[in-house]
């Protein structure tokens, strides 16, 4: 099943799309403030029913569903306007840029391309280690291993496992 359909059916519960994302700590709040406010609706209409009434149940409840609306519309959002698939032809194109570039040894011209790669798509793997060659090549160390180390714990199919340790290790970080 595409990756767009696995988010959208998890819009169900606010924040799951957005940790499948990446974007753990918004994701976290979204999750953690949608539980609450339900769970304070729910026991407020079913356990303290004399406690809670009136325009405070409402409220919690108006509160759960404006934090599911805005989650599930942001998400809806995010898949059709920023999600990576919508953008892969230009990043074939900028990868294939930025190899021709790293090839030619032009390091900040590779860098460019490969860095706005990353801010299209936060998980591309190849183009952070990529990243990572490029400031090894230009002599930042703490850029590398910053690029190198994401680019393992995104690497899934450990593809660049080896190479990664590889340079971690030339890097002295072994």
């Amino acid at each position: 099943m595409p990756r767009r359909i696995w988010l959208a059916a998890l819009c169900f519960w606010p924040g799951l799309p957005q940790i499948w994302m990446g974007r753990e700590v918004l994701g976290l709040g979204l999750a953690v403030g949608f539980a609450v406010s339900l769970n304070l609706a729910l026991v407020g209409s079913f356990i303290w029913t004399e406690s809670v009434q009136g325009v405070m149940l409402q409220g919690m409840w108006g509160l759960s569903g404006a934090i599911w609306m805005a989650a599930a519309v942001g998400t809806a959002w995010w898949l059709g306007m920023r999600h990576p698939a919508r953008f892969a032809q230009q990043i074939d194109l900028l990868y294939r840029e930025g190899l021709q570039e790293y090839i030619q040894g032009r390091w900040q011209e590779a860098r460019e391309r490969f860095e706005r790669i990353v801010q299209t798509d936060s998980t591309d793997a190849d183009a952070l280690m990529q990243l990572g060659m490029i400031f090894t090549h230009t002599g930042q160390p703490v850029q590398a291993r910053r690029a190198f180390r994401q680019c393992l714990e995104l690497d899934r199919e450990h593809k660049w496992r080896w190479e990664i340790r590889h340079e971690l290790a030339r890097l002295g970080d072994g």
